[in-house]
């Protein structure tokens, strides 16, 4: 009775007491879905980015690896006259001497390019007839038109591509380059990699498990019958995966992931056909313990910009699982929670932020010269062609590359040509401005944009470097010259019309003898 007189007497201290944990409990529990939520979202976002960023400098360094190849081993007078004969022959007999001699003539050489990772070495005839499949000898002759738009696209336009593609046989990240006799456009190469090559050059950064997807109507219409057995069905509507691709998956199993689609396929159906760009956190106690899983999927498209494929990305997440887990502390107390929270969260966000940082300057810099390339240039240069289209401030071009260098590396080894980068780079850029933007554009190429300049300053400062890189000792026992394209950026000019500008400018320079300068006046 007097426990009965004692809660009646305290009735309205205990209803506010109530009253207010359910109020608090209450916004504990909203507050913890929320961030629970948004956290889930940024790590989401986050994941989406940092695998766009690993894709493309793994893609990137592939491509480049393929200009290589074509530099040094594949764009050569031999080969040049040969295709030549191959484009004005109409005897089969001959055809096929021709054939057998390109492909003994560089069977080595291709064998030496797939330890790159190199899948597909083919040389087309004009007009996309297959001349000589390396990986498959026995197959020449068909049309490729209608199956190949990237050859098609080359043949028509005289511009290499570079672009992902479905093939009869194989799919590929496809480098398609230009082959000339004496000018005369005598066909084109095609220096490929598989999926398999970008996921083994991704894996040196970071461990996870990839999966390939293409599109299956792309599959029926183009590759061959016979090959389509490297396909299998996969959890997600309208997609296949690529058979091959799953053998260097290192973190799970195709078992594993798998279950992880069939769970996830029909909540992103919608975002598959829209050919969205998206991360999503998975977790299920079936599978890796109940650990929390990043599943990114990156669309891959065809040189129409039409998607036709998807990398599917799977990592364990240690981030989401942490934020996840403080919901139990939280409610011990709103105060402790606001705290232990935006203590996470900013910790969360400043590993993301470095992580973003970290991974944003590899892909915006030469990883041997330490000075921009492509993508670095590519962010910077958007912002100048606005500043020079609008407040009509002078902006120049000086496009440069090292004469003769294929004779370094060929009598001195890849490590000196890779010294001899550095050295100039690292010249040049003690005697640029702050302002001046040097990126390497590819192999011994560079390029500096200047703002603020005009042509006579621009030739100035090509003068200055060219004679500085000629007297310049390096440790080598030869010299090093360079030869220049200087051009004034005019008002009607893109930025990539003034960069070609530069570069013919350029090729007249080594027409001239090399180690001398061309620009718009002296042309």
């Amino acid at each position: 009775m007097n426990l009965i007189k004692k809660l009646k007497k305290n009735r309205v201290v205990i209803y506010t007491i109530i009253t207010f944990f359910i109020i608090l409990e209450s916004l504990s529990y909203a507050y913890i879905i929320y961030i629970k939520e948004d956290a889930t979202e940024l790590i989401e976002h986050q994941a989406t980015t940092d695998f766009k960023i690993l894709t493309k400098i793994a893609n990137n360094y592939l491509g480049d690896l393929s200009k290589v190849f074509y530099d040094t081993a594949i764009n050569t007078p031999d080969v040049e006259y040969l295709m030549y004969q191959a484009t004005h022959s109409k005897s089969p007999e001959e055809l096929k001497k021709l054939r057998d001699k390109l492909y003994k003539n560089y069977k080595s050489t291709y064998d030496y390019m797939k330890e790159s990772g190199v899948r597909q070495l083919h040389f087309h005839l004009p007009n996309a007839v297959s001349f000589l499949r390396f990986h498959r000898p026995d197959k020449f002759g068909d049309s490729l038109l209608g199956i190949r738009p990237s050859l098609e696209y080359v043949n028509k336009y005289r511009e290499d591509v570079h672009v992902f593609e479905e093939g009869r046989i194989f799919n590929g990240f496809r480098n398609v380059y230009l082959l000339f006799y004496k000018k005369e456009f005598v066909g084109t190469v095609e220096i490929s990699y598989s999926f398999m090559a970008l996921q083994q050059k991704m894996a040196d950064v970071i461990t996870s498990s990839l999966l390939f997807l293409i599109n299956s109507e792309i599959v029926e219409e183009k590759v061959f019958q016979s090959e389509q057995t490297n396909y299998a069905k996969c959890q997600f509507e309208d997609f296949l995966y690529d058979k091959q691709a799953v053998q260097g998956n290192s973190e799970f199993s195709i078992e594993e992931m798998s279950f992880i689609n069939a769970k996830i396929g029909q909540n992103i159906s919608s975002r598959l056909k829209n050919a969205e760009a998206f991360s999503i956190v998975f977790g299920d106690k079936k599978i890796a313990d109940g650990r929390n899983i990043l599943v990114s999927f990156l669309p891959v498209n065809n040189i129409n910009n039409k998607q036709v494929a998807y990398i599917v990305h799977y990592k364990f997440d240690k981030i989401s699982k942490l934020v996840v887990s403080k919901y139990k502390i939280l409610f011990l107390s709103l105060t402790l929670f606001s705290f232990l929270l935006s203590l996470s969260i900013g910790l969360v966000l400043q590993r993301a932020k470095q992580k973003e940082d970290k991974e944003h300057s590899i892909a915006t810099h030469d990883p041997l010269t330490k000075i921009y390339n492509r993508y670095g240039l590519d962010e910077i240069v958007e912002q100048k062609m606005h500043e020079f289209k609008r407040f009509k401030r002078k902006l120049s071009i000086v496009f440069f590359d090292i004469d003769h260098f294929k004779n370094v590396n060929d009598l001195h080894g890849h490590a000196a040509g890779d010294d001899v980068l550095v050295d100039i780079a690292k010249l040049t850029t003690l005697n640029i401005r702050d302002a001046d933007i040097f990126a390497r554009w590819g192999g011994e190429e560079f390029i500096i944009v200047l703002p603020e300049t005009n042509l006579q300053s621009a030739e100035g400062l090509a003068e200055k470097l060219r004679v500085m890189i000629e007297m310049h000792k390096f440790d080598l026992p030869m010299n090093i010259t360079c030869s220049f394209g200087v051009v004034e950026i005019q008002s009607d000019d893109s930025f990539m019309s003034a960069l070609a500008k530069s570069d013919k400018l350029l090729y007249k320079a080594k027409s001239a003898g090399r180690n001398c300068i061309m620009s718009q006046d002296n042309s």
